[in-house]
Parts: C-alpha cells; sequence; structure tokens
C-alpha cells in the first residue's frame, strides 16, 4: 500500500511531458502566422486604414489596383492628383477634384489642338532677310513680245475670210472660200476671239493640228520689219540674236533672255513642233536656287545687269505698217503685248502682260520680288506653279476634249485640237478654274487652302518681276525727211512706231524670306507652357506616369509572386 500510494501522489514531471507543451506552442504559434497571412492576403477590407504596400503586396487584383493608383496620387508631381487619392477624405471633395482636373485637361487639349493646327497647316512666316540684294545677283527677266496683229493683211486676208463664209452660210452669196484660205482662216482663229469661229460654223477640220504652228509661222508679221533696233546695256545690238521664237497660246512670239527648251521641258515633252529653234541657250552657272556662282562673268546665260537705270536695261524700237492690221480677229487694238517672268517659266500671255499701243514710249521699270526659303522648310517639295498649271490644264483638256492646244505641252501621241474643238479648248478652261475655286474654297472655316486637282504651289525659290509703268507720246514723225530716216515703204503702208525700255529702278532690293513660324521647337515649348500653367505637368511627370504603369507594376507583381511562393514554401515544409 505505501508503494503504491507514493507512486500516486509523486507529482514530479517526467521528461516527456515536460517537452510537449512546447511544441504544442510552437504548432500553435505556426498555425496563426499562417492563417495571419491567409487572411492578408484572402480579405477584400474596404478599410481605409489597411497599409497601402501591404495591399500592393499581398491583397487581391482590385485592391492592389486601388493601392497603387492611390500611392501614385501620393507620389504623383502633377497638382491636384495627392487630392485625388488622400485618405479619409469626403466624397464631395473628391468629385471637386475630379471636375477641377477634368477642365484643366479639356481646356489644355483644347489650346494644344489649335498649337498643333497651327503647326500643320500655318508653319509657315515671311519675313525680310537680313540683308539687300544687289540687281546682279539675279537674272534679267524673260521678255516675251507677241504682236497682236496675227496674220498682215497683206499676206492673208482673214477679215475677208470670214466674210465669205458668213455670207455663203446666209445665203447671201454663192462664193465659198478656197481649201487653202480655209486653212488659214481655221489656223489664225486658233489665237482670234472665241465667237469668232463659233459664227464660221467650222463642219470640218481644213488643217490637221501639227499644221497649227508652221502655218502661223508663216503668216505671221515678219521678224526684221518687227523688231527695228535692239540695244542691251547701251550697245547696239543685232535683235536676231537677241530674240528667238516661243510658241505661247497667243501664237507665234518673240523671246528674250528665256532658256532653251530643252531646259524648260522633260524629255518627253521635246517634240518637233514645239521646237522652233535649236540655238545653243543653256544656262551656264545659274539656277533659281542657288542664283549666280560665285565666279560667274558678266557674260553669262541668262543675262544679268550691271547696274540699275534705262543704259543698263533693254531698249527696243517695235514698227508695225498700218495697212496690215487685222481689227477683227482680236478687236480694235493694235501694238504689242509684253510678259515678264523668270527664266525657265513659260509664257501664258492671257493671264499677264503688258500693253504696248503705237505711238508710244514706254517706260518698265522693274521692282524684283524674290521669295526665299529658310533650310527648315527644305523638306516640303518644291514645285514651279506657272509650268504646273498650264501642264495641269493640258492633262485637263486631254481627258474633257481628247486633245490639246497647239501651246500647250504634250506628248507626241497626243493629238492637236483642230477648228471644231476649240471651243471645247474654251470650255475646258473654265471648268477647270471652276473645279478649282470650289476645291479651293471647301476649306472657308480655316486659313489653309485645301488641296485641289491641279495643287500647284509656289517655288521654294520665286522671282517675281513687279513693273512700274510711265509713257509718253512718241513723236517719230517728226524726224521724217532726216537723211538715213526716209523708208518708201514706211509712207506707203502707213508705219506706226513704238519705244520700249525695260531696266532695273533701283540698285538693290529687299529679299523675303519663308521661314517657320512653328517648327518641333516652338510646338513642345507652347505645349510645356500650357501643361505647366494649367496642371503644372513636366516631362518628368509623363515619365512618372509611364513609371507607375509599367516598372513599378511589374515590380509590385513581381514581390506578390514572390511572397505567394514563399508562403507556399513555408506551408509545404510545416505540413
Amino acid at each position: 500500500m505505501e508503494g503504491n500510494d507514493e507512486k500516486k501522489w509523486d507529482t514530479r514531471p517526467s521528461q516527456n511531458s515536460l517537452q510537449a507543451p512546447l511544441q504544442w506552442k510552437r504548432a500553435a504559434l505556426m498555425t496563426k502566422t499562417i492563417t495571419a497571412f491567409k487572411e492578408t492576403i484572402s480579405v477584400d477590407s474596404d478599410n481605409d486604414d489597411v497599409d497601402t504596400k501591404q495591399q500592393i503586396k499581398y491583397g487581391k487584383p482590385s485592391q492592389a489596383a486601388w493601392a497603387i493608383v492611390s500611392e501614385y496620387c501620393d507620389n504623383s508631381t502633377i497638382h491636384g492628383m495627392k487630392y485625388l487619392g488622400e485618405h479619409k477624405r469626403p466624397w464631395w471633395e473628391r468629385i471637386f477634384w475630379i471636375m477641377v482636373f477634368g477642365f484643366s485637361i479639356y481646356t489644355c487639349a483644347a489650346l494644344i489642338m489649335n498649337i498643333w493646327y497651327k503647326w500643320n497647316y500655318n508653319p509657315v512666316i515671311v519675313s525680310f532677310a537680313e540683308k539687300s540684294t544687289p540687281v546682279w545677283e539675279i537674272p534679267f527677266p524673260t521678255i516675251t513680245v507677241c504682236p497682236e496683229n496675227k496674220a498682215p493683211q497683206t499676206i492673208f486676208n482673214y477679215t475677208d475670210t470670214f466674210w465669205k463664209l458668213k455670207d455663203f452660210y446666209s445665203n447671201i452669196t454663192q462664193e465659198y472660200p478656197t481649201r487653202e484660205s480655209l486653212a488659214y482662216f481655221y489656223v489664225v482663229s486658233q489665237v482670234c476671239d472665241l465667237h469668232i469661229i463659233q459664227q464660221s460654223k467650222p463642219d470640218a477640220d481644213f488643217v490637221q493640228g501639227i499644221e497649227i504652228i508652221g502655218r502661223l509661222s508663216e503668216i505671221m508679221p515678219a521678224f526684221n520689219e518687227t523688231f527695228l533696233r535692239c540695244k542691251w546695256r547701251n550697245s547696239l545690238q543685232n535683235c536676231a540674236n537677241l530674240f528667238h521664237k516661243f510658241i505661247t497660246d497667243d501664237g507665234i512670239c518673240y523671246s528674250f533672255n528665256s532658256l532653251s527648251v530643252e531646259e524648260i521641258y522633260r524629255q518627253e515633252g521635246l517634240i518637233p513642233d514645239l521646237m522652233l529653234h535649236f540655238e545653243n541657250r543653256t544656262r551656264t552657272d545659274w539656277n533659281v536656287e542657288d542664283g549666280y556662282s560665285f565666279s560667274t562673268q558678266t557674260s553669262t546665260y541668262p543675262k544679268r545687269v550691271l547696274g540699275p537705270g534705262t543704259k543698263a536695261g533693254l531698249d527696243l524700237l517695235l514698227n508695225g505698217y498700218e495697212k496690215d492690221f487685222d481689227n477683227l480677229c482680236r478687236g480694235p487694238v493694235q501694238g504689242f503685248k509684253i510678259l515678264l517672268q523668270t527664266p525657265g517659266e513659260l509664257p501664258l500671255m492671257s493671264k499677264r502682260f503688258f500693253r504696248i499701243p503705237f505711238d508710244q514710249e514706254i517706260l518698265i521699270s522693274i521692282k524684283p520680288k524674290i521669295i526665299t526659303t529658310s533650310s527648315g522648310l527644305k523638306h516640303y517639295e518644291p514645285n514651279n506653279q506657272n509650268n504646273c498649271e498650264l501642264e495641269c490644264l493640258a492633262n485637263f483638256t486631254l481627258s474633257k476634249c481628247g486633245c490639246v492646244k497647239y501651246s500647250m505641252p504634250r506628248r507626241y501621241a497626243a493629238p492637236v485640237c483642230g477648228p471644231k474643238k476649240i471651243s471645247c479648248l474654251y470650255d475646258a478652261e473654265d471648268k477647270l478654274a471652276l473645279e478649282e475655286f470650289n476645291q479651293g474654297v471647301s476649306a472657308t472655316d480655316s486659313s489653309y487652302r485645301a488641296p485641289t486637282t491641279c495643287n500647284c504651289l509656289p517655288a521654294c525659290t520665286s522671282i517675281a518681276y513687279e513693273a512700274e509703268i510711265s509713257q509718253a507720246d512718241y513723236d517719230y514723225k517728226s524726224l521724217t525727211g532726216l537723211k538715213g530716216t526716209s523708208n518708201p515703204k514706211d509712207e506707203l503702208y502707213g508705219a506706226k512706231k513704238s519705244r520700249l525700255s525695260i531696266f532695273f529702278k533701283e540698285a538693290q532690293f529687299l529679299t523675303s524670306k519663308r521661314s517657320e513660324l512653328y517648327g518641333t521647337t516652338e510646338f513642345l515649348a507652347n505645349c510645356g507652357g500650357l501643361l505647366g500653367l494649367f496642371m503644372g505637368v513636366s516631362t518628368l511627370s509623363i515619365v512618372e506616369i509611364l513609371y507607375f504603369c509599367t516598372v513599378r507594376l511589374a515590380t509590385n507583381l513581381r514581390m506578390r509572386h514572390k511572397k505567394r511562393k514563399e508562403i507556399q514554401n513555408y506551408e509545404d515544409k510545416t505540413a
């Protein structure tokens, strides 16, 4: 009994009984830790007191997304963003700042769009160059002279043939013009007023289109009877060495200081009909973009002057005979048409010209107008506007009429319009002008001209010759009877003369220059100023947004994945 009693009342713990409670405590502590991690991962709480970093690292995707937005708002350098992500703020404050932020974005975006529009559509400003340009740095203009009288009556009586046709169709007479007379009549009608050919009612092409230029050249006023005297830079010259035939929309004219057709037309446009002469008049050491080279001599081509004034320019004495005048073709207006243009351009006599009447002395003082382009605008495609317009009209006429006018640039296979298509030529020109007008004004709500069918733009470097004209009576008849001045043909045919002087008015002139008004630098500077004014945004602010959307997000996702993996490994070890 005593042995049993001692064993029964022995309360000293054994070795195993001491270790058991420690294992229990450890197990309980581990269970609490795992449970805490799981609760942190799985519990989606709206409590604002939850640590944002813990949400980003351990929360659900929706909770982590809001947490990273909140963290961005807390750390953003954009004004007002911190109020959107601030904890424990009432909802109406958040709405207020959302409205302010939205208004700032809208205002800033609208103003930036205005800047972008100017940058894209009106990037150019024209200003004066830093220094003046002497006149000897530019070529003397190309002078094109066209007589108003297209067919001298002593060679072909245009008026007589017209009345024979009109009387024949009116059954007044049975006399019908000869075929040769009709051929010349319809050739000259190409350069006469439109109503003349419409009244003659051509019912057949009495002349082929390719013959028009040849026949016009045969019956035009003789060169040596038209140009009596030529002076260049105060020195008498042989007029035949200065002027050459040139085909224009006003007939066969004479051109001074023009480039050869080989340098004006493309290779496919060099057809025999348009090449009336083969003189070597190619340019030497000059182009429109760069001007004359530094080593160019005074005797170059195209010709240039050494200074201003009448003695440094071109002086002409022009002549016509009253007996040869025909007042039906172009009306009762006689004299000459004069066109001043840049060497290399095709003459468009019907659009711009000066009229030189008989019995007058005309002085034309030239004021050059040059517009150059800065290097910042060189990416714009250069075009020659005048030549582009003529080529566009030729293509449009070919599509509408099936042929082109004799003076238009064309390929060898393109047919030339005969007398039956003369009305179509005028209609095509009017339709193209109307089409260009309608397309050009389609963007009336802006200062930018919309693209058109031709879309002919000014060249990067353009030269225009503005003229001031003065005139006085030229009393050449007072010289009649003086020694060496009498001419029997003058008295017989009734000679009428005009004197013309063309020269530069001043020794120097100001050049205009196109430069960038809104370049890339100006555009970014204006955008940055608006973003800074309305939102406090800088380049680093934009980088900051990209950082939170890419680098920061990727880093947080990696941290989430790493923590999940650590918890999973810990659970596997303690299982």
